[in-house]
């Protein structure tokens, strides 16, 4: 335990170190840093060994693959290399060299993606003359992202890729953020490519009634989700083709419940664990599991070009992949974790940006960025 704590304080030094800033040091992360060591200790401290299996038995396959990594080293084929996590595996293997404990090492790797989270949606606000507050952080990095840095999974670094792909400015990172995507969560990184294909067509054609097409393309994305899983399912397994169900009331019901993070009324007790009240109980908490698509969707038919479209992309992408897993009983706010940086930053900046076009309108006097609307 006194080493578990003394690996703790040490990386968290680290996390505040990325927190360093020419003029200080960054607010967010640096409470990112203290709320994530306080966190790691205490969970240790009161679960133990048990710790594995906080929250998600997925942290205990986690381990168990960087223990298969050591027994039986590298390999060079892409199956292994996707289903053995090589992308997160592998810098927890090498943390483990210099004695961090694997569990941990994940959870640091967590918070070092959360961070770059923070860091990556907070330039994109910038870039639109927005002044970056605090509170902002709630529709991009909120509690629900500082909980699961805080767990030996992931789905930040999911996330990380995502986001960057959806807002970064590099073509060549984009690049690698799809293909890292594709080597942790391959479904995932399918839909990226769906709804970018899409976003690239309505830029060149902008085509009219812009409110009928998004209903239009949500509907195909979903549906077409549906299908990918059913051909993807065929070419696994090489099992029968199954017909999948991308017209029937409950798996839409799943695709709405998404939108206010209320998807387990759609699963019954055998798929979820906790009571409806305590999950509910859990969403006045994590307010970021339903504040950030209701934000999206309010500003998703704003006429704004440039974030209309980008929008529009992460949209389409959100129902091809909800098309895939509501064909299943994974459906949860942590699996729309790679979606909800991206949309809570692009909902926000619609908002803001309209509050500051008012502003300017009613004040012309005021400094600003003039808005693309």
């Amino acid at each position: 335990m006194i080493l578990y704590f003394v690996q703790s304080i040490l990386l968290g030094g680290v996390l505040a170190l990325i927190a360093k800033q020419s003029r200080g040091f960054n607010t967010y992360q640096l409470l990112l840093a203290a709320v994530w060591t306080a966190a790691v200790i205490v969970i240790r401290f009161k679960y133990g060994v048990d710790q594995v299996t906080f929250y998600s038995n997925d942290q205990e396959t986690q381990v168990f693959l960087v223990n298969r990594f050591i027994k039986y080293g590298l390999s060079f084929s892409p199956n292994i290399a996707i289903s053995d996590r090589y992308l997160v595996v592998i810098p927890v293997r090498m943390l483990n060299l210099f004695g961090i404990d694997p569990l941990l090492a994940f959870k640091f790797l967590q918070a070092i993606s959360l961070s770059f989270i923070y860091k990556l949606c907070s330039d994109f606000l910038t870039r639109e003359g927005i002044t970056v507050k605090l509170w902002h952080a709630i529709f991009f990095a909120g509690p629900l992202f500082i909980f699961l840095s805080t767990i030996g999974l992931r789905d930040l670094e999911i996330a990380l890729f995502a986001t960057y792909f959806f807002i970064g400015r590099s073509t060549s990172l984009k690049l690698f953020s799809l293909l890292a995507t594709g080597l942790l969560r391959p479904h995932l990184a399918l839909a990226l490519i769906f709804g970018w294909i899409i976003a690239n067509y309505l830029q060149k054609f902008q085509p009219k009634r812009i409110y009928l097409v998004i209903i239009g393309l949500v509907v195909g994305a979903f549906a077409v989700g549906g299908y990918g899983y059913s051909a993807g399912s065929f070419l696994k397994y090489r099992t029968g083709l199954l017909t999948p169900r991308v017209f029937e009331q409950v798996v839409w019901w799943r695709f709405f419940s998404n939108l206010v993070g209320l998807q387990f009324l759609t699963f019954t007790d055998l798929v979820v664990k906790m009571s409806t009240s305590q999950l509910i109980a859990l969403r006045l908490f994590f307010v970021d599991i339903f504040a950030i698509p209701l934000l999206f969707v309010f500003t998703l038919f704003a006429t704004s070009s440039k974030l209309s479209v980008m929008r529009i992309q992460v949209f389409v992408s959100f129902a091809f992949f909800l098309g895939l897993v509501a064909q299943t009983n994974f459906n949860s706010s942590r699996q729309n974790l790679p979606f909800l940086s991206a949309m809570g930053v692009l909902g926000l900046a619609g908002v803001l940006k309209s509050r500051n076009t008012k502003n300017k309108v009613r004040l012309p006097t005021d400094q600003g960025v003039e808005s693309n609307s």
